[in-house]
């Protein structure tokens, strides 16, 4: 991480403080903190939590979109360092699929966190299986993706987006909506995740945390979702009817619901 960087935080507070620890979400590979603020940063905020979730450096409104390419898993664990000392205390960190592992190498580095929620999140091992996986089940759709990789000119088709991203439920007219505010993602974070399957990982336990998956998620699969709650010393939970960007999915309410519960049990409001 370039030090000094300007990274965009969107940030909603709740009308009467009500003593929680903040919630800080990050995003994964591709978006940006845009994803949080559609449904959930304003109903989190409307039940008296404060919320702010981050755009990575190179992502969204944050500087870094010239040195993207050279952004790796380690920077982006920076900028949550950075996000997280603006803060009052110690949040509970919400991490999406590459934000999910962001999360757990901020843990692993020994940075401070009241709590954790992991969604879909790339498992400690990283993503060599998955992407073998997707290689052998769908190779267009891989396919798809690494040409929007190459060029940000390129969009794939809503459908294929949607066989690779959301739920059967979705609708394409939404999909094609937010489709143009999908952007490349750095080829350096994305080789440090299929990297690190060399490596044993830590275990996290003791942290209050919360691993859930969609049982329509192509990218991360139920056994990548255990591998990660176990790491943590719980048990994951398969939610039916979603694809792999849940917080966006046709059936994101039920999954905010598990969140709050979660939360409500952990440090009532």
């Amino acid at each position: 991480m370039t030090a000094g960087i300007s990274l965009e935080c969107l940030s909603r507070q709740p009308v009467r403080p009500s003593g929680a620890p903040p919630l800080l979400f990050v995003h994964g590979a591709y978006s940006s903190a845009w994803v949080w603020d559609v449904d959930w940063m304003p109903q989190l905020a409307g039940s008296g939590r404060a919320v702010h979730a981050l755009s990575l450096e190179g992502h969204g409104q944050s500087d870094g979109h010239s040195w993207l390419a050279a952004c790796g898993i380690d920077d982006y664990v920076g900028n949550v360092r950075q996000i997280v000392a603006t803060l009052p205390e110690p949040p509970v960190l919400v991490g999406h699929s590459m934000g999910g592992f962001v999360v757990q190498r901020y843990l692993e580095l020994g940075h401070e966190a009241a709590g954790v929620v992991l969604l879909a999140s790339v498992p400690p091992r990283g993503l060599t299986r998955s992407t073998l996986n997707l290689l052998r089940q769908a190779p267009d759709l891989l396919g798809a993706l690494q040409l929007f990789q190459a060029s940000e000119s390129y969009h794939p088709q809503a459908e294929k987006v949607k066989k690779l991203l959301f739920s059967n439920d979705m609708s394409l007219e939404q999909i094609m909506q937010w489709g143009s505010r999908f952007q490349p993602e750095s080829m350096r974070a994305i080789f440090d995740l299929l990297l690190v399957g060399l490596f044993t990982p830590s275990a996290l336990s003791g942290l209050p945390a919360l691993v859930l998956g969609g049982a329509e998620d192509r990218i991360i699969s139920p056994t990548d979702v255990q591998e990660t709650a176990e790491r943590f010393g719980v048990e994951g939970l398969i939610l039916p009817d979603l694809g792999h960007m849940m917080m966006l999915d046709a059936h994101n309410a039920g999954v905010l619901l598990r969140i709050q519960d979660w939360l409500q049990q952990h440090w009532p409001i």
